[in-house]
Protein backbone atom coordinates (compact mmCIF):
# COMPACT_ATOMS: atom_id res chain seq x y z
CA UNK A 1 0.00 0.00 0.00
CA UNK A 2 2.80 2.39 0.92
CA UNK A 3 4.58 1.64 -2.36
CA UNK A 4 1.41 2.47 -4.31
CA UNK A 5 1.05 5.78 -2.47
CA UNK A 6 4.66 6.71 -3.18
CA UNK A 7 4.26 5.80 -6.84
CA UNK A 8 1.05 7.83 -7.07
CA UNK A 9 2.75 10.81 -5.39
CA UNK A 10 5.72 10.58 -7.76
CA UNK A 11 3.51 10.40 -10.85
CA UNK A 12 1.38 13.29 -9.62
CA UNK A 13 4.46 15.41 -8.99
CA UNK A 14 5.86 14.55 -12.41
CA UNK A 15 2.63 15.50 -14.17
CA UNK A 16 2.28 18.72 -12.20
CA UNK A 17 5.88 19.70 -12.92
CA UNK A 18 5.94 18.67 -16.57
CA UNK A 19 2.55 19.90 -17.55
CA UNK A 20 2.55 23.30 -15.98
CA UNK A 21 3.01 26.90 -16.79
CA UNK A 22 0.85 29.63 -18.14
CA UNK A 23 3.69 31.97 -18.93
CA UNK A 24 5.37 32.71 -22.17
CA UNK A 25 8.93 33.24 -23.17
CA UNK A 26 10.55 34.43 -26.32
CA UNK A 27 13.26 32.61 -28.18
CA UNK A 28 15.73 35.21 -26.94
CA UNK A 29 15.07 34.22 -23.33
CA UNK A 30 17.07 31.05 -23.75
CA UNK A 31 19.38 29.36 -26.18
CA UNK A 32 16.86 27.29 -28.05
CA UNK A 33 18.79 26.51 -31.19
CA UNK A 34 18.29 22.82 -31.85
CA UNK A 35 21.25 20.55 -32.44
CA UNK A 36 21.68 18.41 -35.53
CA UNK A 37 19.17 15.62 -35.91
CA UNK A 38 20.44 12.13 -35.39
CA UNK A 39 19.64 9.41 -37.87
CA UNK A 40 17.49 7.82 -35.16
CA UNK A 41 15.38 10.96 -34.83
CA UNK A 42 15.22 11.41 -38.59
CA UNK A 43 13.93 7.90 -39.16
CA UNK A 44 11.30 8.31 -36.43
CA UNK A 45 10.18 11.58 -37.96
CA UNK A 46 10.17 10.22 -41.52
CA UNK A 47 7.60 7.62 -40.55
CA UNK A 48 5.39 10.43 -39.24
CA UNK A 49 5.98 12.95 -42.07
CA UNK A 50 2.91 12.00 -44.08
CA UNK A 51 0.63 12.75 -41.14
CA UNK A 52 2.60 15.88 -40.22
CA UNK A 53 3.66 18.45 -42.81
CA UNK A 54 7.24 18.79 -41.63
CA UNK A 55 10.75 17.53 -42.25
CA UNK A 56 13.96 17.81 -40.29
CA UNK A 57 16.89 19.40 -42.09
CA UNK A 58 20.16 20.07 -40.29
CA UNK A 59 18.45 19.55 -36.93
CA UNK A 60 15.70 22.08 -37.64
CA UNK A 61 11.99 21.50 -38.11
CA UNK A 62 10.89 22.81 -41.49
CA UNK A 63 7.52 22.91 -43.14
CA UNK A 64 7.26 20.47 -46.03
CA UNK A 65 5.20 23.18 -47.76
CA UNK A 66 7.69 26.02 -47.25
CA UNK A 67 5.35 27.80 -44.84
CA UNK A 68 6.01 29.20 -41.37
CA UNK A 69 4.93 26.79 -38.63
CA UNK A 70 3.39 26.68 -35.20
CA UNK A 71 4.66 23.54 -33.50
CA UNK A 72 2.78 22.16 -30.53
CA UNK A 73 4.95 19.99 -28.28
CA UNK A 74 2.47 18.05 -26.18
CA UNK A 75 1.47 14.66 -24.78
CA UNK A 76 -1.76 12.70 -24.70
CA UNK A 77 -1.75 12.44 -20.88
CA UNK A 78 -1.46 16.22 -20.37
CA UNK A 79 -4.83 17.92 -19.57
CA UNK A 80 -3.85 21.42 -20.87
CA UNK A 81 -2.52 19.75 -24.05
CA UNK A 82 -5.85 18.00 -24.56
CA UNK A 83 -7.64 21.31 -23.94
CA UNK A 84 -5.48 22.99 -26.61
CA UNK A 85 -6.04 20.26 -29.22
CA UNK A 86 -9.42 21.47 -30.63
CA UNK A 87 -8.20 25.08 -30.68
CA UNK A 88 -5.09 24.01 -32.57
CA UNK A 89 -7.21 22.00 -35.05
CA UNK A 90 -9.50 24.99 -35.64
CA UNK A 91 -6.55 27.32 -36.24
CA UNK A 92 -5.02 24.76 -38.58
CA UNK A 93 -8.13 25.01 -40.79
CA UNK A 94 -8.32 28.80 -40.49
CA UNK A 95 -4.69 29.33 -41.55
CA UNK A 96 -4.58 26.53 -44.15
CA UNK A 97 -2.11 27.46 -46.90
CA UNK A 98 -0.61 30.29 -44.81
CA UNK A 99 0.81 28.59 -41.70
CA UNK A 100 1.45 24.92 -41.03
CA UNK A 101 0.37 23.56 -37.65
CA UNK A 102 2.37 20.58 -36.40
CA UNK A 103 1.87 18.53 -33.27
CA UNK A 104 4.86 16.70 -31.80
CA UNK A 105 4.14 14.09 -29.14
CA UNK A 106 7.02 14.41 -26.67
CA UNK A 107 6.58 10.78 -25.63
CA UNK A 108 6.90 9.53 -29.22
CA UNK A 109 9.76 11.85 -30.21
CA UNK A 110 11.71 12.57 -27.02
CA UNK A 111 14.95 13.31 -28.91
CA UNK A 112 13.25 16.06 -30.90
CA UNK A 113 11.69 17.49 -27.75
CA UNK A 114 15.12 17.45 -26.15
CA UNK A 115 16.71 19.23 -29.13
CA UNK A 116 14.15 22.00 -28.76
CA UNK A 117 14.71 22.05 -24.99
CA UNK A 118 11.09 21.35 -24.10
CA UNK A 119 10.81 21.29 -20.32
CA UNK A 120 7.10 22.06 -19.90
CA UNK A 121 4.09 21.27 -22.05
CA UNK A 122 2.14 22.35 -23.92
CA UNK A 123 4.83 24.38 -25.63
CA UNK A 124 4.08 26.26 -28.84
CA UNK A 125 7.09 27.17 -30.96
CA UNK A 126 6.69 29.62 -33.82
CA UNK A 127 9.14 28.78 -36.62
CA UNK A 128 9.93 30.88 -39.70
CA UNK A 129 9.95 29.54 -43.26
CA UNK A 130 13.70 28.98 -42.98
CA UNK A 131 13.43 26.98 -39.75
CA UNK A 132 14.44 29.63 -37.24
CA UNK A 133 12.63 29.72 -33.93
CA UNK A 134 11.01 33.12 -33.58
CA UNK A 135 9.00 32.74 -30.40
CA UNK A 136 7.74 30.18 -27.92
CA UNK A 137 4.94 30.12 -25.42
CA UNK A 138 4.52 27.68 -22.58
CA UNK A 139 1.20 26.53 -21.18
CA UNK A 140 -2.36 26.63 -22.42
CA UNK A 141 -3.24 29.52 -24.73
CA UNK A 142 -6.60 30.71 -26.01
CA UNK A 143 -7.18 30.96 -29.77
CA UNK A 144 -7.07 34.77 -29.74
CA UNK A 145 -3.68 34.75 -28.02
CA UNK A 146 -2.26 32.29 -30.56
CA UNK A 147 -3.69 34.36 -33.44
CA UNK A 148 -2.06 37.49 -32.02
CA UNK A 149 1.28 35.66 -31.83
CA UNK A 150 0.89 34.44 -35.42
CA UNK A 151 0.21 37.99 -36.57
CA UNK A 152 3.17 39.33 -34.62
CA UNK A 153 5.77 36.65 -35.41
CA UNK A 154 4.77 34.89 -38.62
CA UNK A 155 3.40 37.64 -40.88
Amino acid sequence: MRKKLLTFAAVTALIAGSCSGNGKSSASDSDSTPAKATSETSSAVKSDEKAQNYVIADGQLLSANGLPMVVDFSAEWCPPCRQLKPIFASLKEEYKGKVDFVTINVDSLPDLASKYKIESIPALIFISRDGQELYRSIGFREALEIKADITKYLN
